[in-house]
């Protein structure tokens, strides 16, 4: 019986081995074909032709995908001039996707005088909706057309810096389908129907990573400056969309002053400072201008759901801020359970509890105590590790299907984050590891021929930090009740990271 159980595995073996040979003798076959012929420019057209695609398929032919309001966002809307029909309001929270609105207040709306870069864009879709269609109706559709007008080019520009770090045809073809598998899938594309944040953050990020990364080419000095501007101005549409994100300018400016070191020329690097000193400057602004996303009951669960979470004595954590012992009682309490312990708004709670303690007091003590902030920074990577909101519907009520129904069309990639990938810290690091491992040896901060190396890991270190920035201030701020709402750059520079690494991997194994 052993004997029969190895022999039919020694054939399996077999059939493996032959089939490993000759798709390596297929493989070799066509880059001989092609050698001389591998252009990154060309894949990265028909990747962006084939997200395109995708995504017209998505948001613009029936069923139309979107995401579902979770009450997040009605201050963008009502800011743009956008109200919810009537009729809706019953459908509207988590269940259904929208995506007709009206241009017309009602009686129980209100006005918002809130200004950032996702609001502008929102407006530029409402003045196109009523350009063409003169009606006193919105179709978020015009929303999702800027996006992809905006988004089809950021993917070619990162899929052409990824596959510029190989040689071989076979390898640019399977990078080219991997990023349209990874940065198509409708847990991304399925928000430029939405009012959400997270689609301005995707794609004014990838433009940021794309124009960071082109300057491992040596390039004249007009294509280097195109590149920088290019930089900057996708960063300033990413640190005004919202306050939260403004702490991300300084990382970008201080990529900036990296960039002095690529070119021998002083007018560079004039421009480079400038151009660090502008983000930096815009950055403050926005963190002292912007109104926060964050209220009382954010401050509550930074308390419960943050610092008595990963408390080993509650009781002593306590009496570090001076707050009564009896109050361990907390720990864990949650404002947005359906029968809370305690209401955040209660004048009691106030008086004793919310006036004895501050975010720069949260931050302090995290700075203290080191491991419950790694902690806390594991805990925000399994939440936000899905990209998609769990409980918010992608279709409108008139298709049909139940409450919450999300799409699986184009999901491979959302659908293997959720169920297989490592949702761990310990994954962002091996992911840093594996940054230095490939990308170290090159690394130099004077400015050499070949400069490859110091910019990517220049630029990965940069979305490391973006990741611990979004973690920290989620949780100073609110604990990990509202990471799902405030972490998704966490998960995003994550995936980019994987990407960027994995076409170093297959260029080095040489198995593709």
């Amino acid at each position: 019986m052993e004997t029969n159980k190895e022999s039919n595995m020694t054939k399996q073996l077999g059939f493996v081995v032959k089939l490993f040979r000759k798709a390596a003798t297929l493989r070799n076959k066509i880059n001989r074909q092609m050698e001389g012929k591998y252009s990154p420019s060309v894949i990265a057209m028909v990747s962006a032709a084939a997200a395109a695609l995708l995504m017209i398929i998505m948001l613009f032919l029936p069923n139309y995908l979107g995401v579902a309001n979770d009450g997040s966002y009605i201050k963008v809307m009502n800011a743009a001039g956008v109200y919810h029909i009537e009729n809706q309001v019953g459908d509207i929270y988590n269940n259904y996707f929208v995506k007709t609105y009206s241009n017309v207040m009602s009686g129980y709306q209100k006005p918002e005088n809130w200004m950032n870069s996702q609001v502008l864009t929102v407006k530029a879709a409402v003045l196109l909706d009523d350009i063409i269609t003169r009606d006193k109706f919105f179709d978020i559709r015009f929303l999702a057309l800027i996006y992809g007008i905006f988004y089809v080019p950021a993917i070619y520009l990162l899929t052409k810096q990824a596959c510029m770090r190989v040689k071989r045809f076979s390898e640019g073809i399977i990078l080219g389908a991997v990023s349209t598998l990874i940065f198509a899938d409708v847990a991304y594309i399925s928000y430029f129907n939405s009012f959400y944040p997270e689609a301005l953050w995707f794609i004014s990020l990838m433009y940021c990573v794309s124009a960071a990364v082109s300057f491992q080419e040596n390039k004249n000095g007009y294509v280097d400056f195109g590149y920088l501007v290019l930089y900057i101005i996708s960063g300033i549409v990413l640190i005004t969309s919202r306050s939260e994100c403004a702490y991300i300018g300084i990382l970008l400016s201080v990529y900036c002053l990296k960039l002095l070191f690529i070119r021998r020329n002083w007018m560079w690097g004039v421009i480079c400072i400038l151009c660090g000193l502008g983000l930096s400057f815009i950055s403050i602004v926005c963190m002292i201008r912007m109104p926060s996303e964050y209220n009382e009951v954010s401050k509550f669960h930074a308390m419960t759901r943050g610092v008595l979470f990963q408390s080993d004595n509650p009781e002593k954590t306590l009496a570090e801020f001076g707050i009564p012992a009896s109050y361990e009682l907390l720990a864990d309490a949650s404002g947005y359970d359906y029968l809370p312990l305690v209401k955040a708004a209660d004048p009691v709670l106030e008086e004793e509890f919310l006036s004895k303690y501050s975010v720069v007091d949260i931050a302090t003590y995290y700075v203290r105590h080191p491991g419950k902030f790694l902690s806390m920074v594991d805990v925000s990577i399994k939440s936000c590790f899905g990209i998609r909101r769990e409980y918010c519907g992608n279709y409108e009520k008139r298709v049909g299907l139940p409450e919450r129904a999300r799409s699986i069309f184009w999901s491979a990639w959302s659908t293997f984050k959720n169920n297989s990938a490592p949702k761990t810290i310990g994954f962002l690091f091996v992911l840093c590891a594996a940054v230095f491992l490939l990308y170290g040896r090159g690394y130099s901060l004077r400015p050499v021929k070949d400069r490859r190396s110091t910019v990517f890991v220049d630029m990965m270190m940069m979305l490391v930090l973006v990741c611990f920035v979004q973690a920290a201030i989620t949780i100073v701020n609110s604990g990990d009740a509202e990471m799902v709402q405030h972490c998704f750059l966490i998960s995003y520079a994550m995936d980019i990271l994987t990407y960027f690494v994995f076409a170093e991997i297959i260029h080095k194994i040489n198995i593709f």
